[in-house]
């Protein structure tokens, strides 16, 4: 299988936002390993406890996303080749911005977690998850459209499994925010930290690859037809 992007700007663009989505997943997971290994220590009791003295924080996580979230969406609509639309009906603008509300109104609420008083931290991320079902409507939306544009039924194949993604890794970000109303304990503050990891690889390193492949798989497709259209021209 060859690796033909030059066919359509659309799948050209997928692949550079993908390897932007995963060069600054790699400089956050970095960072994160680096600041929690400066911030805990396991102790001979098998619990981490807090060392040195700066705080871990997952403003990086945040920081990150802002940057993720809108380049993995975008990388759907081009390879589902859905009509964008104008406007507000625009579909980048839709899921950039449902995006970037869910991320910035979980960064706010973030900084609320106190179990005594939690008010803030589940109003904020009421509403963010609002913005989530917005957003995953039109992903859903854009894989539906897969089902009749794409060409080869792997690459329908993997836009399911891309679709699948969505709705298990992407919702589990969710259960991760919660995650001081369900165990305000150090234990809780690790199963955070697992989750969000395995959802970040996930969501943007399986992600991306399963994009690329149908952009391999459909370029493909294309170049066969456009070869057997030139042997029957000639």
């Amino acid at each position: 299988m060859t690796m033909n992007m030059t066919k359509g700007k659309n799948y050209q663009l997928s692949s550079i936002y993908g390897m932007i989505v995963m060069l600054s997943a790699f400089i956050l997971l970095y960072n994160q390993w680096k600041a929690w290994e400066d911030n805990f220590s396991l102790n001979a009791d098998g619990m981490y406890t807090a060392v040195g003295n700066t705080l871990f924080s997952n403003g990086y996580r945040y920081l990150n996303w802002s940057i993720d979230v809108p380049l993995l969406l975008l990388q759907l609509v081009l390879v589902t080749g859905i009509d964008v639309g104008t406007g507000f009906s625009n579909k980048n603008l839709q899921v950039t911005s449902s995006g970037l509300l869910m991320i910035y109104l979980g960064y706010i609420g973030q900084f609320y977690e106190n179990k005594d008083e939690a008010g803030p931290l589940i109003i904020f991320g009421v509403i963010g998850c609002v913005f989530y079902i917005i957003m995953l409507a039109i992903v859903i939306q854009c894989v539906n459209h897969a089902k009749t544009n794409l060409k080869t039924e792997t690459g329908k194949y993997k836009m399911q499994l891309v679709a699948g993604i969505f709705i298990v890794f992407w919702t589990i970000y969710p259960i991760s925010y919660f995650m001081p109303l369900i165990s305000y304990s150090a234990e809780g503050v690790v199963i955070r930290q697992f989750i969000y990891t395995v959802a970040d690889v996930v969501s943007k390193v399986i992600y991306g690859i399963i994009l690329t492949q149908i952009c391999m798989d459909e370029s493909d497709a294309a170049e066969k037809e456009e070869d057997a259209a030139s042997v029957v021209a000639a």
